[in-house]
């Protein structure tokens, strides 16, 4: 009989508690798919704004908590409010800053990536006061200014970015990161013919994209949920 491979699913930008946050699809996801461990690769619950949580952030919370096998939280600049739970503990979630495990002959990285931010995104505290103001917008106009942000963070972010990002992480064969909520895959040769690759896990307040790692590949894949999750 042959083993059943060991799966791994990787999620990011959830952003539970925020207005945007597609907590439906997210629970779709959870309760469908089969995996032997959950990776929330950062800002996993929105605590820069006033979070409001609704019922279906408490089955996501539950659902966490009654999963059986083990979660690895990598903490984000929005859910930095368990920055000192790294290296500790809570049930079977083990909190960290990054996440490094070796799988069929490749070594896998996993950050959040705000470590790469530069300019004011870096001041904690402005970024704080900037999204309690970005929060009061945002809920009294019914504006999504988080994915304003974004599109225009993309528009002139420059591919040379990601060339810095994966040299820093030469070390490792497959690089994931999260916190921009760009969704997209880069695979090359290094100069000793290696394979690598780049994957940032997009988000779940536009794209509702997650990476698995099963059968020897990773992949980059979209959540399209036809499924009722009241029947869930």
């Amino acid at each position: 009989m042959l083993m059943q491979d060991y799966v791994r699913l990787i999620i990011s930008d959830t952003h539970l508690g925020s207005d945007y946050s597609k907590e439906n699809e997210l629970l779709s996801l959870l309760t469908s798919l089969d995996y032997d461990e959950l990776i929330l690769a950062g800002d996993i619950v929105e605590f820069l704004r006033n979070p409001e949580f609704t019922k279906t952030s408490m089955r996501l919370i539950n659902f966490i908590q009654e999963f059986k096998g083990p979660i690895k939280y990598i903490v984000g600049n929005h859910d930095d409010a368990f920055e000192s739970f790294v290296g500790s503990y809570l049930g079977n979630i083990e909190f960290m800053s990054e996440y490094n495990f070796n799988y069929k002959g490749r070594c896998y990285r996993i950050q959040h990536g705000d470590q790469y931010d530069t300019g004011l995104v870096k001041q904690r505290y402005l970024i704080r006061f900037i999204s309690s103001i970005q929060n009061i917008i945002e809920r009294t106009l019914k504006v999504n200014l988080s994915k304003w942000w974004t599109s225009k963070q993309i528009k002139k972010r420059k591919l040379k970015r990601i060339w810095d990002i994966v040299q820093w992480n030469k070390d490792a064969d497959v690089f994931i990161m999260g916190h921009t909520h760009n969704p997209e895959v880069l695979i090359w040769l290094n100069k000793d013919e290696k394979l690598k690759t780049y994957i940032n896990c997009g988000d779940w307040v536009d794209n509702c994209t997650y990476v698995i790692i099963k059968d020897k590949q990773v992949r980059l894949r979209k959540w399209e949920s036809k499924l009722n999750v009241e029947n869930i």
